[in-house]
Parts: structure tokens; sequence; C-alpha cells
């Protein structure tokens, strides 16, 4: 009886409770909205509202929007805060029990209010608006392009991302960018804040177009230099942040399919070898057989498709008494693209004399998978711990096949006619870790040490070309002299860095925190290990029909076997790289008066780099640079009005050859052969920008910029004019100049809203241009000496964006035109008697659409490359001047439709 009383009270119990908890829970309600800026109406990313009195909040999501859940019912006070915009308090907000309160807060910009951002605050760096905020605040001169900016113009990577910057353009067929004239060699790449290096032994940075944006929150550009910048740079450091959680929770999935135009309609050939996530079969054979895993004959593809999906989702905890937020943010993307392009080939003698002629037909994939991974750990409001990880894999390849004469490649052919098949692929992996803290020892005495660690794997696997002559129309044989080869490469890196710096605050007589001094210490630490092997195989007998050509039918083992054809494995060719930074550095900002700011800092860098090589019919050797460097820098801002702002930069910063610049190792491709040169020293680089900034309201900008470098010993790849089309680099002079203007406007035509900010009409234009100019006087063995200008300098940049945006409360309509074109511009410099190789200007224009039906669902539709235009590279003759077209492409149009979901 008494287990049965006191079953029954426990029962009573819980039903009470139940009865209990379900009422309370019918007294609350519901407070949801959105939080936007009061004159542009863009959305206010990560923006605070608090229930005043209580622990109850949330933060603004990628579109503004908020939603405060298990409200008690009654009146409240809500307290909205973002960073640089000025606080609002709501009174008198009426919560009902089940159900929905929906409110809208505009709020004003602050133009003084930018200080120290916490970790909310960091989050919200997407936004154009507070991106051209902290544009405005900095002390040294940077540019900014935010992920709201990237996903209203439709850019897929950082690498187009960068060209919508001033001054700033992309090389056809030479990864990453040339700022302000200046390529690869001169500029510097980061990951948040540290640096990463490059997955291609031809170059000093990553390919830029690695970076999807679906991980970047922002990327900056600065071309003006302080004590805390990497020496290494002349042109610009590139710096990508990459994406952190916007709010409490997120929760997203992105699909989207397209075609390339000129893909669609082909018999895509693909090679073998390489599986749908892109990780390709770099096993290579037994010694003394022929036991290779990837066929020579490619497969058709019937129908390429472009594709791509990910997801992105991310939580928000709150840890202890002070509850501490701790956020983990994870992305994971998958794309795959196809491209098609016919192209034309030719190379010449110095009297114009066309020695290759050939058409090729280029079948191109791209596969590419990312990971990404933040967790960030803030601890009572003063200290601060970020862990990041990244994964990027991608594989780049294609099927070539090149028709017509060459009279180097096909000389066993009466007519030097001939069919060239070049397969290639290029599997990059990178892995990065990164550990950030913060931590505030006491007021106005901050420590910040952070570490990175990069691992780069780049293969260049099973690289197959195959040469047949021809000896009619119907019959070709297979070419001699090793013109059938297999090459395999590996790059491995290890890339370890260090940094740190104590931040002293200084009074000034102004009272604010305007003026500090910072001492910190860098240091990176690389080793890597390059090693590329060539096999070599005879021509066998016979003639051979082309339309339907079998070359695993030829080579293979049994024919190896039988005798009828030797495999020779070529000596590998290697080189080992060891390169130590050390960097010390001491900087100030003061508060001179009311309206000038002065940033003044010095820089140490201990350079040791050592390059070890073993090259092929070479003996092994090794070229060391150890140099000792002090890079001073000085930057000025003048407030002329509260809209109106003058700044002034000087500096001086270096330039390191590359390892592969410095070994003696040839590389084959297409329609050249580019090999190192042991000689070559550093360059040093003197910079000076002045600009000139209005700023007419809070998303609008009107900059004017000049600028001027002197670079002693400048490097560049030149044409050494013999007939393998053999390229080098060396110091091509005693030093090159650069100048030139940037303009950039950024305006809004039309911003109509009504009055509660629910409807919105909005018309946006974005401009810039740029003039280039460089002169130096080539200066290099067996050539007289000519002026000319810098490689990859184009003398007139420009781009151009006008978007249009119609929301009417949830439902949001944009659409953007997006046109770029850079004038004409060096490609290779000539020497001998060789004239410089140019790349014509080219026009280029994307359209980008999208509807928003509700906060969860949107589509996007892309049209991208519309006016197709001829990629051409041209050269004069140096006898005639009549022009000939050494390369010619069209890259094909690319439509996609995308859907996206959000929690």
């Amino acid at each position: 009886m008494a287990n049965q009383i006191q079953k029954y009270a426990r029962l009573s119990i819980v039903i009470v409770f139940y009865v209990f908890v379900t009422q309370l829970s019918a007294q609350t309600g519901t407070i949801k909205g959105s939080v936007v800026d009061a004159k542009t109406n863009e959305p206010l990313i990560g923006a605070s509202v608090l229930i005043e009195g209580t622990t109850l909040g949330a933060a603004a999501d990628l579109d503004g929007n908020f939603e405060i859940h298990n409200i008690p019912a009654g009146t409240h006070t809500l307290v909205i805060t973002y960073v640089a915009y000025k606080p609002e308090k709501k009174n008198g907000v009426a919560v009902t029990q089940n159900e929905e309160t929906i409110l809208k807060f505009a709020l004003t910009p602050d133009e003084y209010a930018l200080e120290e951002v916490e970790v909310v605050a960091q989050a919200n760096r997407e936004s154009e608006n507070i991106l051209l905020l902290e544009q405005k605040k900095s002390l040294v001169a940077t540019q900014a392009v935010g992920a709201r900016e990237l996903s209203r113009k439709g850019i897929g990577n950082a690498e187009a991302a960068v060209t919508q910057v001033s001054g700033i353009s992309k090389q056809e067929g030479v990864k990453n960018v040339f700022v302000r004239g200046l390529g690869d060699r001169y500029n510097a790449t980061a990951l948040n804040g540290f640096p990463i290096p490059s997955e291609d032994p031809e170059y000093k940075n990553i390919n830029l177009g690695f970076f999807g944006t679906d991980i970047i929150q922002n990327i900056s550009v600065n071309k003006a230099f302080s004590a805390t910048n990497t020496g290494d740079a002349g042109g610009a450091v590139i710096d990508i942040t990459s994406k952190q959680l916007f709010g409490d929770r997120a929760l997203s999935i992105d699909v989207s399919g397209g075609i390339n135009d000129s893909a669609t309609n082909k018999n895509f050939l693909r090679q073998d070898g390489v599986d749908y996530f892109g990780f390709a079969n770099s096993t290579r054979p037994t010694p003394g057989r022929y036991n290779f895993p990837n066929s020579l004959d490619p497969s058709e593809v019937k129908l390429p498709l472009n594709h791509s999906y990910g997801i992105s989702l991310g939580n928000m905890f709150r840890l202890g008494e002070n509850r501490n937020p701790l956020s983990f943010f994870v992305v994971a993307t998958h794309s795959s693209d196809f491209s098609f392009t016919e192209e034309k080939v030719k190379n010449t003698t110095t009297d114009g004399t066309i020695f290759q002629d050939q058409t090729g037909d280029k079948y191109s994939r791209n596969i590419h998978q990312m990971i990404l991974t933040n967790v960030d750990l803030e601890l009572n409001k003063h200290h601060r711990l970020a862990y990041n990880f990244m994964l990027i894999h991608v594989n780049d390849q294609y099927v070539g096949d090149y028709y017509g004469y060459n009279s180097e490649k096909f000389q066993d052919s009466e007519t030097y006619m001939g069919f060239y098949r070049r397969q290639q692929n290029n599997d990059n992996l990178l892995l990065t870790n990164q550990l950030n803290s913060k931590w505030k020892l006491r007021k106005g005495l901050e420590f910040n040490l952070g570490g990175s660690h990069n691992y780069v794997k780049g293969l260049e696997p099973d690289r197959r070309e195959n040469y047949l002559s021809k000896v009619n129309e119907t019959s070709y044989i297979l070419t001699g002299s090793n013109r059938q080869k297999r090459f395999f490469s590996t790059l491995e890196e290890n890339d370890f860095n260090i940094k740190s710096n104590i931040k002293y605050q200084l009074k000034n007589r102004f009272g604010n925190e305007n003026s500090f001094i910072r001492l910190g210490y860098n240091g990176r630490f690389v080793n890597d290990d390059f090693e590329a092997v060539e096999y070599y195989f005879d021509a066998l007998s016979g003639t051979f029909p082309i339309e339907n050509l079998k070359l695993d039918d030829l080579y293979n083992q049994s024919n190896m076997d039988a005798g009828k054809f030797v495999m020779v494995e070529g000596d590998p060719n290697s080189y080992h790289v060891s390169k130590y930074i050390h960097s010390g550095y001491v900087d100030a900002d003061y508060q001179l008066f009311k309206k000038l700011t002065a940033n003044v800092g010095l820089k140490y860098d201990y350079v040791d780099m050592t390059v070890e090589h073993r090259v092929q019919h070479t003996a092994p050797g090794s070229e060391s640079i150890v140099k000792n460097y002090f890079l001073p820098s000085v930057n000025m801002k003048y407030d002329l009005n509260d809209k109106n702002i003058l700044r002034l930069g000087v500096s001086k910063t270096y330039t390191l050859p590359q390892s592969k610049e410095i070994s003696p190792y040839q590389y084959v491709n297409i329609s050249f052969v580019s090999q190192g040169d042991p000689q070559i020293k550093p360059s040093d680089n003197y910079n000076l920008d002045l600009k000139w900034e209005f700023y007419p309201s809070a998303s609008e900008l009107i900059s004017l910029t000049g600028f001027y470098k002197h670079i002693k010993h400048p490097i560049a790849r030149v044409d050494k004019g013999n007939s393998a089309g053999l390229l080098t680099y060396t110091n091509i002079s005693d030093y090159a100049t650069v100048a030139g203007m940037e303009l950039e406007i950024r305006k809004n035509l039309l911003n109509v809203s009504n009055a509660d900010h629910t409807k919105l009409n909005k018309l946006t234009a974005g401009f810039s241009a740029s003039y280039t100019y460089s002169n130096l006087e080539v200066q290099i063995a067996n050539t007289n000496p000519k002026n000319t200008q810098l490689e990859g300098a184009a003398p007139f940049l420009t781009n151009f964006d006008v978007s249009y945006q119609l929301q009417n409360q949830e439902r949001v309509w944009m659409t953007s035109l997006v046109f770029n074109y850079f004038s004409k511009r060096i490609h290779t410099i000539g020497s001998r008697t060789f004239k410089d190789i140019i790349e014509e200007g080219v026009p280029t224009m994307d359209f980008v659409s999208s509807y928003k039906f509700n906060k969860h669902l949107s589509v996007k539709f892309k049209w991208m490359n519309v006016l197709n235009p001829s990629y051409k590279l041209t050269r004069k003759s140096s006898t005639t001047d009549d022009k000939v077209i050494l390369n010619e492409f069209k890259k094909g149009q690319n439509l996609s439709l995308g859907v996206s979901y959000e929690l």
C-alpha cells in the first residue's frame, strides 16, 4: 500500500511539474525583426539586440534578422548596439504570450565610435559599410572587399575578388595577380594574418583561385606598408580573413548546376587516373616495368555539367558564470567545372619566320573541395583564443590535342606537320592550422601571440606527352628523339610561423586612445622539397590513324617485353629549400595634432635562404642568400574634416627570388620551356603613396591615389631567344621606375525606403580606374640595351559595376552587372633581337541576379564571361614590325543556377 502511495505521489509531482512548466512556457512570447543602416538600409550583420535587465538577446544574421524566444509576457526595454553605430534603446515593447512581436531598427553611423571590436563585432566584417568605415579610420591606407560585395557581384574566389580593387589585374595563363604592374614575386598572401606558401614551384604565392567565397569573410589589400607587414613585398600584402559564426547559430545548404557553352556541345575528353573528388593516382611504375596505373587514352564525357554543393553550420555556447562566448563554425564545399577552348599556338624566329603553327582543342576540368573550421573563445571580455583549420584540395586537369606545323618538334616529317597530345593534372593540397591569442594584461597593455603550420603537397602526376609526325592525310608515325614522355613531380613544403607583439597605450594631449607603441617579433621557417622524374619511350614503327588513335595498344608491357620499344627513366631533378626569416620591429602610432596622426616604424629582417639542387646533366649545386635588412616606414593621416582625409606612406621593402628561379631546373610547357638562374639576387623596393579620400556617406567613397616605386635590381622573366622557346629569370636592369594614379568611386544613385524600412528601392554603382607608368633599361647578355615596361604592367585598368536591389519585407531581388578591362601589357620581355611578347587588352563582363523568397530560401542565376573575348599573345617581327599572334583562345560563357536554403 505504501508503495502504491509513493507511486501516486511521484506521478502527482510529475503532473504538477508538467502543468507548471507548460503554464510557464505559455506565458512567454517572441520578439523578432531586423537591424539595418538608417541611411542605406544595408543589414547590420552581428548587431546585438538585448532585453535590458535580462540575459536574453540575439545577434543579427547575414540579412540583419534576429529572433529572441521565451521572453516573459509583459513590457520590456530593448537595447540595440552595433560597432561604429549609435546605440538605440526601445522602451515599452509589449510581449504577448504565444505571440510574435515584430520590430525593425534603423541605426545611425557614429563616425567616432570605431574603437576596440569584440568577438560579435569581429564577425560583421562581411558588410560593405563596416569595411568602408574601417578603411576610413585606419591610419595606414588599405582597401577591402567583403563577402556581401562578393555575393552581390557573383564573384567565386579570392583571385576574382582582388581584381575588383583599383590597380590590380589578372594575367591570363599566369597564376595570381599583378598589383600596380608588379607580379607574383612582388606580392605576399596571408590567411588571418599568417603567411601562406605556394602549391606550385613556379610561383611565390598560392593560387588565389583556390579560395572560394564560401570561406571568405573579407579580403584586405595593403599597398602601403608598415613595420607590421612582411618585408618581402613590393606590390601588396593580400590578407584573406576566413568566415566566422554570425549570431548564435547557423545552418545553410547551397546547391548549383550549370554549363560552359563551349564544352556542352563537345564529346568532352577526360584523362584517366583522377577520381570524382579530384584525387589523382600518382603511383610511379616499378623500375624496369611498364606498369603505369593510368591509361594513355582519354575517355569521353557526353554531357559535362558544372555543379557544386556546400554546407555551413555553427553554434554559440555560453560558458561559466560570466557566460563567456564559445563559438564554432564549419564550412564544407565541393565543386566541379568543365571548360573547352580552341587554341592557336605559334612561335617565330627573330625575323618573324614561323617555326610553330598549331591549332589545339583543350578540354579542362577543375575539381575543388574546401573545409574550414573556426573555434573562438572569449574570456571575460579581455582575452581571446581562436583556432582555425583549413583544408583546400584542388585538381586542375586538361587534355590538349594540337595539330599542325612545328619544325622543331616534328623533324622526322617531311612537311614538319604533326599531332601532339598533352594530358596534365595538377593535384594540390593545403592543410593549415592556426592558433591566435589576445591577452589584455591590464588597462593599456596588451599581448598578442600566435602560431601557424602550413603543409603543402603539390603533385603533377603522370603528365603524358605523345608526338606523332604526319606522313600523309590519313597516316602518322610516332615521333622519335624522346618525344614520347611521362612525367611525375612532387612538391612538399612545411611552413612554420610565429608572431608576437606587445602593445602599450600612450597618453597624448587629446585624452584619446589613438596613440600607442608596439614591439613585435615574427618568425618564418620554411623547408620544401621538390623532385621530378621523366620517362622516355622509343617510337614504335608503323603508321597510325589520328581519328581513332589507341596509344594503349602500342605502349604496354607486352610490346615492351617483345622489344618493340625501350623505356628509359631519367635521372631525378630535385631541389631542397630552407628559408628562415627572423623579423623584429618597433612601431608607434601617435596623434601629433588634432587632425594629424602618424605611424613610424622600423623593421629588421634577417634572411637565410639556401637552395640545394640536383639537375640532370648538371653537377649538384647550392646557392645561398644571407641578408640583413633595415626597413623604415612612415605613414601619416590628416583629417581635413569629418569626410575628407589625406594619407602619406613612405617605406622600404625587398623582394627575394623564388626557389625555382634560383635552381637551373627546366619545366616544359606547350609553347615554352622555363629555367632558373642561380645568379639572381634580391631586389630592393622604395615605395611612396599619397592618397585623398572623400566619404559622402557611410556607403559612398571617392578616392584618388598617386604612387611611385623605385626598384633596384628588378627580377623579370625573359625570352632567351632560342629554338626551344626557353624562358629564364634574371635581374634585368639596375633599376626600374613605376608610377601611376588610381581613382575609385562608390555611389548610391537611388536609395528610397519607406518609413519602417520594410521596403527598399536601391541602385548603386562602383567605378575604378588606374594608370601605371613603368620603365626600365634592359641590361642582359647578348641584348642591346633598350627601354621597356615591367612584365605584366598594364598601363590602363578599369572596373565598373552597377547593382539594383528591390526589397519588400523578406522578399529581395538583386541584380548586378560587372565590367572589367585591361589594356595591352608585356607578357615576356624579349632578349637578343626578339621583341617583347604582348598580351592584348581584354574586356570582360558578368551578369548576376538573385531572388530571396523569404529568410530561408533563395535562388541565384549567373551568366559569366558574357562577352567571351579572345585572349591573345602577340609579338612583332624584329625586321618588319609585322605582328604575329603567338597564342589565341576563348574561354566560353558559363551559365549556372543555384539554390540556397538557410535555417
